[in-house]
This record gives structure tokens, C-alpha cells and sequence, in this order.
């Protein structure tokens, strides 16, 4: 880049230059001693965080409104029935049943579906968190150049440039987490795609049920996915914590 200073402009409408009006980038070099002291006060002011402060915290608030919701519907749909049944209803009408099921499913898909956007923000900021930390110099490879999913390409991002390695236990939850969002996000539900490893694995969780035409889920299986999102969360930052201490370091002392 060259900065040049504008003189009038010449009969033929263009501008005059003259040598003294050029400055080239050297004359703005910044000494090395001074680049080093502003990196690592720009680093000591890099936070770790991926998602927002009081997200995971909102999200559980977010959960118990809308399951007495549901619980309340199908209380009054229950009560309804039960009624209907002491009058001597001989055909008991249980649309009502049936409507309450059904907003019930749909919430809780988008429960499930919502907790693995809020992975994607964790993994996706981590990796920007990340490139910061290191210098974008140092980045040889990008996502696109790794294999696998979307989930499992920014993994491999942060342990092989973070140098270190996310709980296994805990990507496994993850690796559900996606499973099951996948099916519900690109076959409605139907668990005919589902791999037996995948089957097995989701057999294993608390309040999911693989029946013949979709995936039933229930409250616990959203707590589950919850808490497992928040020691994701967790784990990435405090690693991603070490890496920014890290490079605050002298290289002579790392």
C-alpha cells in the first residue's frame, strides 16, 4: 500500500505527482519491541466466551415455562375427557388429546433443534477465538480442508490448532445431540435414516424413544442435551483460556 497526497489537478484533467507527495508502508513501520507489548495487551483483553452470558441460564428458564405450558394443556384435555366419560359420552371427543400431543412434539423438536444452533455459535466463535490467539499466520489449513460434519471439522480445528483435546464423554453427548437433530431437521422425525450406531446410542438417553415412524422426546431427554451443551461450553472455554495464557508467553518459556 502507498499513501499519496493529491495535488491540483494538471491541465488535462489528471493528477500531478511528484516523488515528494509518495510515502511508502516503511516509513509507518511499528518496531518489533512495541508490535510484541501491543499483541499482549490485546490478548490479556481477548475473552473466551462463545455464547452469550445468561444464554444457558435463559434457556433452562425458557424450559420449565413452557413444560407447565404443555402440562397445563394437557391437564385441561385430560379433565376434559374425564368429564365427557361421567357424563356418559358414549364417543369421547379427544381432539383436544391429540392437539396437545402434537404442539407438545413440535416444541420439543425445537428444543433439541435450537440447543444444537447454540453448538454450532460455541464451536463457531471458538474457532474465531481461536485464529486470534494464535495469529492468523499460523493457520495452514481451514475448515473446509478438513473432513466430516460441520461439528466434527471445527473440533478438529481447535484441538489441532488449540493443541489440546475436548473430553471425549462429553463429544459423544454432542455426537447424539446431532443425531438426533439431523433427523429431525431433514426427515421430520422418521428415524429410518438413523445408523445402528446412532440407534444404540440414542437407546442409551434418558427420554428418547425410537418408535416405528418418528422420534418421541420428552422432557428429560431435552434436560439431558441441556446439561450436556453446557459442559461443552465449558470445556471449550477453559481450553481456549489455557491457549490465550499461552500466547501471552514468550516463546522461550512455552
Amino acid at each position: 500500500m502507498r499513501l499519496q497526497f493529491w495535488s491540483p489537478l494538471t491541465s488535462n484533467g489528471r493528477v500531478h505527482r511528484s516523488p515528494s507527495n509518495i510515502m511508502s508502508d516503511k516509513d509507518f513501520d511499528v518496531p518489533p519491541g512495541l508490535k510484541r507489548r501491543m499483541r499482549k495487551l490485546f490478548l490479556a483483553q481477548l475473552e473466551p466466551s462463545t455464547v452469550d452470558v445468561f444464554e444457558l441460564e435463559l434457556f433452562d428458564w425458557y424450559l420449565k415455562e413452557t413444560e407447565m405450558v404443555v402440562s397445563g394443556m394437557l391437564a385441561a384435555e385430560c379433565e376434559d375427557m374425564r368429564q365427557q366419560t361421567a357424563r356418559g359420552v358414549e364417543d369421547v371427543n379427544d381432539s383436544g388429546i391429540v392437539a396437545a400431543e402434537y404442539y407438545i412434539k413440535r416444541i420439543r423438536y425445537s428444543h433439541v433443534i435450537y440447543l444444537t444452533s447454540l453448538l454450532e455459535t460455541c464451536l463457531e466463535r471458538a474457532c474465531s477465538v481461536l485464529r486470534t490467539a494464535i495469529g492468523e499466520e499460523n493457520v495452514l489449513f481451514e475448515l473446509d480442508d478438513l473432513s466430516g460434519d460441520q461439528w466434527s471439522k471445527k473440533r478438529k480445528f481447535l484441538e489441532r490448532y488449540g493443541r489440546f483435546e475436548l473430553p471425549s464423554d462429553c463429544w459423544y453427548e454432542i455426537e447424539v445431540l446431532t443425531a438426533v437433530r439431523n433427523c429431525l431437521v431433514h426427515d421430520n422425525g422418521n428415524p429410518s435414516g438413523l445408523s445402528q450406531k446412532a440407534r444404540k446410542a440414542i437407546g442409551q438417553r434418558p427420554g428418547i424413544y425410537i418408535e416405528e415412524y418418528e422420534l418421541r422426546i420428552e422432557e428429560a431427554f431435552v434436560r439431558h442435551s441441556h446439561e450436556a451443551i453446557r459442559s461443552f461450553v465449558h470445556s471449550v472455554e477453559e481450553r481456549l483460556k489455557e491457549v490465550v495464557q499461552r500466547a501471552q508467553r514468550p516463546r522461550s518459556v512455552r
